[in-house]
């Protein structure tokens, strides 16, 4: 029998972090091709992987991991879409039950971005 094991990332490198509002956001994310954000504590985002590279596929096998960059807006209560004031529309996944991304936003509110 096929053995499973689940080992998450020891390590996840950020190269870029913008803080956009809800509007600039939902415009970004609404001109690409799956027009949708995900949703945890208060926090719209969406994380871009780095264009994959044999180096970089060397690094998963060591557990680590690079974005690109996590671009992120302030968005206290979860709904299933938004809508930006010139009315574009994306849908939003909520992400709660992901140990990871929820470690992700945790991680993020400490960085001195969140306050700007």
């Amino acid at each position: 029998m096929t053995e499973f094991v689940h080992k998450p990332y020891d390590r996840i490198y950020v190269r870029d972090m913008i803080k956009l509002s809800l509007d600039d956001l939902i415009g970004m994310m609404s001109s690409l091709e799956a027009a949708h954000a995900y949703w945890i504590d208060g926090v719209l985002f969406a994380s871009f992987a780095m264009t994959e590279s044999e180096e970089l596929a060397k690094k998963e096998m060591q557990n680590e991991m690079f974005l690109d960059k996590i671009i992120f807006a302030v968005h206290a209560k979860y709904t299933k879409t938004v809508k930006s004031s010139t009315n574009l529309e994306i849908g939003v996944l909520n992400m709660e039950k992901s140990h990871l991304y929820k470690d992700l936003i945790s991680w993020l509110k400490k960085q001195p971005i969140w306050n700007e």
